[in-house]
């Protein structure tokens, strides 16, 4: 088996699949089961695969998928036993993103002035911008919200209420009612949840073959 190695800085790797129709992220990390769903097909997806609107992403236990938007605005990490629904708009060379997480959690990275970026529950509406936080929907459909840095808007969906919630600070809403903001900090998560948040790979790894059964990896290290 051959290996090239390339050294690139990745948004210009992601910019370049702007031109394509279809593809709004790319994975860049995939670790156990984790099955997409299009258009009612599933299959299980490997790091490096290509992420439509509309797909949703399944994780099974002790599986995660981390997925970068290919206008490099943002990185989302799904814990296990989660489903995401990837939903976005194209203006321009942005992606305004409005996912929605049924369940699970999730955590993300989030880049100013690339376009909007919203994430639905089952029961509020979660805005950022230039945002670092984690999500937590349970099996109620109550949402736990954690801001580790910039500052988050949490809506419920049924009566209106919100609130800011900024750096170091916690969210909890059951969809109706006030919201409840604390101090929070990151050793108040259990230790396989911070695990997981420390676990993002800045390395992809495409794996490629050819008609006469050559195979390749190409090892991509972005910043």
């Amino acid at each position: 088996m051959k290996y090239l190695r390339i050294i690139i800085i990745i948004v210009f790797i992601f910019s370049s699949y702007l031109y394509s129709l279809d593809t709004i992220a790319l994975t860049i990390k995939v670790k156990g089961t984790v099955e997409l769903n299009r258009d009612s097909n599933i299959k299980e997806i490997i790091t490096g695969e290509e992420l439509y609107n509309n797909d949703i992403l399944e994780s099974k236990k002790d599986s995660f998928a981390a997925i970068k938007f290919i206008d490099g605005s943002s990185i989302v990490k799904l814990f296990p036993n989660s489903i995401l629904e990837i939903r976005t708009e194209k203006e321009g060379k942005q992606l305004n993103k409005n996912n929605f997480l049924k369940m699970g959690e999730l955590w993300a990275k989030v880049t100013q002035h690339t376009g909007k970026f919203e994430v639905e529950t089952p029961t509020t509406v979660v805005s950022v911008k230039g945002t670092t936080f984690l999500l937590s929907i349970d099996k109620n459909g109550e949402t736990d919200l954690f801001t580790f840095s910039g500052e988050v808007l949490i809506k419920n969906k049924v009566d209106g209420e919100s609130a800011l919630v900024g750096e170091g600070k916690k969210a909890h809403s059951s969809g109706l009612g006030p919201i409840e903001v604390l101090d929070f900090n990151i050793t108040d998560l259990d230790e396989e949840m911070r695990e997981y948040i420390e676990e993002i790979s800045n390395v992809l790894e495409i794996h490629l073959e050819n008609p006469d059964g050559e195979k390749k990896e190409i090892i991509i290290e972005f910043e």
